[in-house]
């Protein structure tokens, strides 16, 4: 046996046992064994399967290529189909597109003298300046007091078809040009035979596609409480600057993500969003490819990459959210594979593009801000050194003026962007930004706007840690071997799979620092980067209380991108095949987790009426008409009224999902709101008259753990301030009586 067969063969013990150790953990300590036992979880277990092995056997046994990718191809969208993804995925598709395109006619000028290598890396930065163009364009429209919805939806149709004709004629014209990539192809034609790579790509097919089969079911809580109901606490009349009576960290957030959807959200059906965020996703995929395959040279070492990012839950399950996670990853990725590509040509612009795009990351998710820093920081530095210890200067433009132009004009999307993103929170809060910084404003005397202050009473929006000692040690194990206790560790968990290539990086960095290598400058990025982004995300372990596993997505994709970057190309194969069973068992934890706690597929279609569409809006209420009829009966009579704002004490979500104007007693005295609200009646009724509402909706289950709740609800209808409009069972909606303006 071979030196490189043996280290397979103890890799691969390495990995079973400690996937076993995990999973024995798991089985003992949370619902595994429940949810493995339940018939929706076989059936998607068997289905892929089935799907596993027949996409085995095509790349294993077909040898053209044209035939390989119309049966993929084929074979994904009679799944798509069958699930009721398609539809709304190729017509966000056709979205996303319109977006890389506007992007290019945006980057036309800038492209006559500089024009990416890789038509993968031209299309991410068309992407990044394409999204912030239109949010630009509707903040701009939302401060001119003319954005409604139905202006929205008409400006964006407008926009894409306009930009998809501009785009073709300016093709046809050949005003833009892209050049189609042949590198690397001799290098797939060899790949392509090979069992570990049919094995490898019949794994990653089936994981990206189990995503998408269960996207319309997975409907997480925070996704249901803010993501999707843009249309409600996002825009009002005239625009997304409206005040809308929101009292939540949760909606004053910077909305990038939101407003780039906003004209995909509807009522019917939440299938848009969702696969918006999707795309993002697979455009992640596309970066990490990318990252890889610049700085290596390799085809393999890339497409590694891709299938051990594609398996791992913490990152993928972000897919099928409407969470700001994945857009927020992609700007991140995109920023570090334009200062990889600078490294390897030294063209100035490629910083630019690299700022860019960092820029971009902090309108989508406010925690952002510590992790794009840490990337930030270390671009800083290895641009600091290498300016410092680099004899040889990099290749300077020669038309300096050009040059300063193209700056400003790229860098004035993100800044713009910032400025009128942020300029949303300053507005409704007082602050710039919110959540974990909140404190922060509030040690440094910054007052917040009514209703996140009232006296002495803060918003509670502030996650950083009570102060109490954290045992760091404990919480690493609960990360990357077992989140048996952090449940929001364990629906995004990295598994085992990233411990174990945490562990084989470490030993490649070693090795690669005692062997003669070319590419030491990526290598000396690369460890900067990995020091950089492993410091702030150990601070945020410490100073959180809530251990998102989400958080740390950053890190687990470039532990991946590192160590597929180390790898030696003719053991890749070795190291795959030692990898697999964290990829099983990686693959596995996806079958079985995901944000909204859901088991199985959705529903296979059962005809055609719906175009492939999935009516969230039918199902819920179909579900309430089953379940909870008196949820049903208040959503037509409140229909009935024209849809009046609502305040719901309730965990039933439905009539938020239904499409009403909601304001939850969850999101004023939970966290991120503000109890004070609450604590007196007279400032509950100043509450009602600020938001405007009009009734409240009652659940009588609801109130029985909720004394307050009960209280304030038991005093203001005996004073009067309130009236029954009517009563449903345990549910009664109360006619506000205040004072309206």
């Amino acid at each position: 046996m071979t030196k490189k067969r043996l280290i397979c063969v103890l890799l691969f013990i390495i990995s079973a046992v400690i996937s076993i150790y995990s999973y024995l953990l798991l089985a003992n300590q949370t619902q595994i064994l429940e949810y493995i036992e339940e018939s929706a979880t076989k059936e998607l277990f068997i289905e892929h399967f089935l799907l596993f092995i027949g996409f085995y056997l095509i790349f294993r046994v077909v040898k053209s290529k044209g035939i390989i990718i119309f049966t993929v191809s084929f074979i994904s969208g009679t799944y798509l189909y069958l699930h009721q993804a398609a539809t709304a995925l190729l017509i966000v598709f056709i979205y996303v597109k319109a977006l890389i395109w506007l992007g290019e006619i945006l980057l036309l000028f800038i492209r006559k003298k500089y024009k990416e290598e890789s038509n993968m890396t031209r299309m991410l930065n068309s992407f990044v300046i394409g999204s912030l163009f239109y949010i630009i364009s509707v903040c701009i429209m939302s401060a001119l007091h003319i954005a409604s919805i139905e202006v929205l939806r008409v400006y964006t149709l407008l926009l894409a078809a306009l930009t998809i004709v501009l785009y073709l004629w300016l093709r046809i014209f050949k005003v833009i040009e892209v050049k189609p990539d042949s590198i690397f192809e001799e290098e797939f034609v060899k790949l392509r035979g090979k069992n570990y790579f049919c094995v490898g790509m019949a794994i990653m097919l089936s994981a990206l596609l189990l995503q998408l089969g269960r996207i319309n079911i997975a409907l997480d809580y925070d996704s249901l409480r803010y993501g999707l109901r843009s249309l409600s606490v996002l825009i009002g009349n005239t625009g997304i600057y409206d005040k809308l009576g929101t009292v939540n960290d949760v909606y004053v957030y910077p909305k990038g993500l939101e407003i780039l959807t906003l004209a995909l959200n509807n009522k019917i059906t939440f299938g848009f969003v969702l696969s918006f965020n999707y795309i993002c996703a697979i455009l992640m995929l596309i970066c990490v490819y990318e990252i890889i395959s610049v700085c290596t040279e390799s085809i393999n070492k890339a497409w590694l990459g891709v299938v051990l990012v594609s398996v791992t839950p913490a990152v993928m399950n972000m897919s099928i959210s409407a969470k700001t996670d994945i857009i927020t990853l992609l700007m991140q990725l995109v920023s570090v594979l334009n200062i990889c590509i600078y490294i390897k040509n030294r063209r100035n612009l490629y910083i630019i593009f690299a700022l860019t795009a960092l820029l971009a990351s902090i309108i989508y998710k406010p925690t952002s801000l510590l992790f794009s820093f840490g990337i930030g920081a270390a671009n800083l530095i290895y641009l600091f050194f290498e300016h410092i210890l680099n004899k040889n200067k990099s290749e300077r433009v020669k038309d300096k003026k050009s040059f300063d132009i193209s700056f400003i004009y790229l860098l004035a999307f993100p800044l713009l962007a910032i400025v009128f993103v942020y300029a949303r929170t300053y507005m409704l809060t007082g602050h710039i930004i919110t959540s974990v910084y909140s404190s922060v404003w509030y040690k440094l005397g910054m007052e917040t706007k009514y209703p996140y202050t009232i006296g002495i009473y803060k918003s509670g929006g502030m996650n950083m840690s009570s102060g109490e000692s954290v045992d760091m040690i404990y919480r690493l194990f609960q990360l990357f071997i077992a989140p048996t206790k952090e449940v929001h560790i364990y629906i995004a968990s990295p598994t085992v799979l990233i411990a174990v290539l945490a562990g084989v990086s470490i030993i490649l960095f070693v090795r690669f620092l005692f062997k003669k290598n070319n590419n030491k400058e990526i290598f000396a990025y690369i460890a900067v980067l990995l020091a950089a982004d492993a410091l702030v995300s150990l601070i945020s372990l410490f100073i959180l209380n809530q251990i998102d596993g989400n958080y740390f997505i950053l890190l687990f994709t470039l532990i991946i991108t590192a160590t597929c970057f180390l790898v030696e190309r003719d053991s890749l194969k070795y190291l795959f095949r030692g990898l697999l069973p964290c990829i099983v068992f990686a693959f596995f934890i996806t079958g079985l987790t995901n944000w909204a706690g859901v088991r199985g597929l959705s529903k296979t279609i059962n005809d055609g009426s719906t175009f492939g569409i999935y009516n969230h809006h039918n199902k819920f209420l179909d579900r309430d008409l089953k379940e909870r009829k008196e949820f049903a009966d208040a959503y037509e009579d409140l229909r009935e009224l024209g849809n009046p704002r609502t305040l719901l004490l309730s965990d039933d979500d439905s009539l938020s999902a239904l499409g009403l104007d909601i304001r939850t007693y969850t999101d004023i005295t939970g966290s991120g709101g503000n109890p004070a609200v609450v604590k007196t009646l007279d400032h509950f009724k100043r509450y009602l008259d600020y938001a405007q509402i009009k009734y409240i909706c009652v659940d009588k289950e609801y109130l029985k753990d909720r004394q307050r709740a009960s209280d304030v609800v038991k005093y203001m209808y005996e004073e009067g301030s309130t009236k029954i409009y009517k009563k449903y069972g345990d549910v009664v909606i109360y006619k506000v009586d205040v004072k309206q303006n």
